[in-house]
């Protein structure tokens, strides 16, 4: 096994009412600090033209702290990755700036917006697994004791833990850790390229497509009544905000739909192949386009960053290719037609006597390209950009 991986373990976190009004309470002081360390930095810089950095902000927490019981109550890493989040926004902001692309200058955060707490290596205690095994708790200073429900253990290094409310209410737990062992899978000396696609979510080069799930049209007519209901509501009142919790609830089951499919076939594919190639798409792109609804609804970034992982961790060689001209070149002699095929040509028929499905005979050309050397960048990086 190898060492030195990241990983991200999520658990559902039960909450007492005492101990929900407590984090909710650390949630709002932290949103407010968040708040005034952006208004300092602007402010700063249009009076005076000078950057306030995160560590000039860091040192008056102690003084902030002395002067309000609230604030002191909140550990003082997580005040200090309050100022962090402030400090990585102007970042991303500035390397917009410079990389020519739209800015977007760091916003305030609304209630609704500020859900999460993050400690460190102190201010937080792991109890001990139940008899059962299914259960464990974690005591977070200035909260209390949290019940978890305990669906796996921990490997690695705990980094730091994340209490966050999602948008329906729920409280989750979340460890990142380091130096996960990879689980290395046995060769199968198998390969395979892989075409994405809408009509199906994907196509093997092989010859067998994966159909899409398309979870978000499946709830489509759950979603707009919800929404309805949502709409019907006065702004500001209970009724409303329960109506937005439903809504909120259909939109989390497409995502759970979604991502487990993600996982289930990212998971099969690494298992049976050694390398997989895929296309290098700029689904950014491809999502602010007419079929946007349906790109999103496929969720083809998301898909790109779980198999890159499972690939990592299995040991396994994942390429990502050029997908220009994929489509209409003849993968099996490799002539390009003097008309190009539109969209609408679903099959694919050669001058040689080939013929196969159109998304069939992109994959097999992706392969082969993977074969000869990937001509793109390396998938990590291009997942990361696209989430």
């Amino acid at each position: 096994m190898l060492g030195g991986m990241r990983r991200a373990l999520q658990y559902k976190a039960h909450l007492s009412r005492r101990v929900a009004d407590a984090a909710r309470g650390q949630l709002a002081v932290c949103r407010e600090l968040y708040n005034a360390s952006l208004e300092e930095r602007r402010g700063h810089w249009q009076r005076h033209g000078v950057t306030i950095t995160a560590a000039m902000q860091s040192k008056q927490l102690p003084a902030i702290k002395a002067d309000r019981a609230d604030v002191a109550a909140v550990g003082s890493q997580v005040l200090q990755d309050v100022i962090q989040r402030v400090d990585k926004a102007f970042q991303a902001f500035f390397r917009r700036v410079k990389a020519g692309q739209t800015p977007g200058y760091p916003r305030f955060k609304p209630r609704c917006q500020y859900t999460s707490l993050t400690f460190k290596q102190c201010g937080w205690s792991l109890g001990p697994v139940s008899a059962s095994g299914t259960k464990r708790t974690i005591t977070l200073h200035g909260i209390g004791a949290l019940r978890l429900h305990w669906s796996r253990d921990l490997e690695g290094r705990v980094k730091t833990v994340t209490l966050k409310r999602d948008r329906c209410g729920d409280w989750w737990v979340t460890f990142s850790c380091d130096d996960v062992p990879a689980r290395l899978l046995p060769d199968t000396g198998a390969e395979i390229g892989l075409d994405l696609g809408l009509e199906f979510f994907l196509s093997k080069s092989e010859g067998t497509p994966i159909d899409n799930p398309r979870p978000m049209r499946a709830a489509s007519h759950r979603l707009a009544q919800s929404q309805r209901r949502k709409d019907k509501r006065t702004k500001g009142g209970m009724r409303r905000r329960k109506a937005v919790r439903h809504l909120a609830k259909h939109h989390r089951t497409a995502e759970r739909v979604r991502r487990d499919f993600h996982h289930k076939t990212a998971r099969d594919l690494v298992r049976q192949y050694d390398l997989i190639a895929v296309e290098d798409l700029n689904v950014r792109g491809l999502a602010r386009g007419m079929l946007a609804k349906s790109v999103h609804d496929a969720g083809w970034a998301q898909f790109i960053a779980i198999l890159t992982d499972k690939a990592a961790s299995a040991g396994r060689s994942l390429m990502a290719v050029d997908p220009r001209g994929t489509s209409q070149m003849c993968s099996a002699c490799g002539l390009v037609p003097a008309v190009p095929k539109p969209l609408s040509q679903r099959w694919h028929r050669c001058l040689c006597g080939y013929a196969a499905h159109r998304d069939v005979n992109a994959a097999r050309n992706i392969l082969a390209r993977a074969r000869a050397g990937p001509s793109a960048s390396g998938l990590a990086a291009h997942a990361a950009a696209q989430t």
